[in-house]
């Protein structure tokens, strides 16, 4: 059921329903084994094995393979030009969330699978700050290849939905750029029926562009947009308001960053139980 829903939701088709609940749980899974959670990032059976048993814990329909880091600006490269997939697909922290994206293929319970990743402009600031110097255009450019490759590895796996994260917003000059990158990536995305969702926290958000579903936080837009789109909550589960429910115009839930790995599990469940309105 959910699995079909978000490839509705790739499509901007389907009737409105309870949002999937998806929360970047990830390095939170680490505590299960009482490792480092970049280790558990590096190991794929870990990586699975762990999250998956924090999603039985939890009672919750989705797994994250992958959250926000360092690690896409890694897997691109010291150069801007073509795009490597071979090295792409064997970073190490890409490399063990694609395995362990396999390895809930053979999962009956089907979880959805979500895969979260850096945005374009803050995957080119990386790349920048790391001392790669280049233009808007031939950045984004870049930036947005290599994220349509990353996005065709991970729906390849089995991934069924991608979301995209800004810490850095476009500037003026740059919008129309930054949109192109999207649009590559998007594309891919929606070719293989994986939802592309853009979660932008940042002060100063440009307007919600169309080459991705939007994931606003409350601050950004309270009330329903034109388009299916999703909702981005605190990482805080303690500032977590309650799901809505069936006439939602919201078709998934996640949060703007990861949840803190250092939160208590037990705590968590709690959270995680008032927000679906569970006693």
């Amino acid at each position: 059921m959910w699995r079909k829903r978000m490839q509705d939701l790739s499509r901007a088709v389907g009737k409105p329903h309870v949002p999937l609940f998806a929360p970047l749980l990830f390095g939170v899974a680490a505590q299960i084994e009482a490792i480092d959670p970049e280790a558990m990032a590096r190991d794929a059976t870990r990586l699975r094995k762990n999250v998956g048993e924090l999603r039985r814990m939890l009672g919750t329909d989705a797994v994250v393979c992958a959250v926000p880091s360092s690690a896409e600006a890694a897997a691109l490269g010291r150069a801007v030009g073509e795009i490597d997939v071979d090295r792409l697909a064997a970073e190490e922290r890409v490399a063990a969330s694609l395995e362990a994206v396999r390895q809930w293929q053979a999962d009956s319970s089907d979880p959805v699978i979500v895969a979260a990743l850096s945005g374009p402009a803050t995957v080119l600031s990386q790349l920048r700050a790391a001392g790669i110097d280049v233009d808007d255009e031939a950045g984004f450019d870049f930036v947005g290849r290599g994220l349509a490759a990353l996005a065709r590895l991970y729906a390849e796996a089995g991934v069924h939905v991608l979301q995209l994260h800004e810490t850095v917003a476009p500037q003026e000059a740059q919008v129309d750029a930054w949109k192109g990158a999207l649009g590559t990536a998007g594309n891919v995305a929606r070719f293989h029926r994986m939802a592309p969702l853009l979660v932008m926290d940042v002060a100063n958000p440009p307007p919600w562009p169309a080459q991705a579903i939007a994931c606003p936080t409350l601050a950004q837009h309270a009330g329903a947009m034109p388009r299916p789109h999703g909702r981005a909550w605190s990482a805080h589960p303690a500032e977590w308001p309650t799901l809505p429910g069936e006439g939602a115009s919201e078709r998934l839930v996640t949060t703007v960053t990861e949840v803190p790995p250092a939160i208590d599990i037990a705590i968590l469940l709690a959270e995680v139980r008032r927000a679906r309105g569970m006693s």
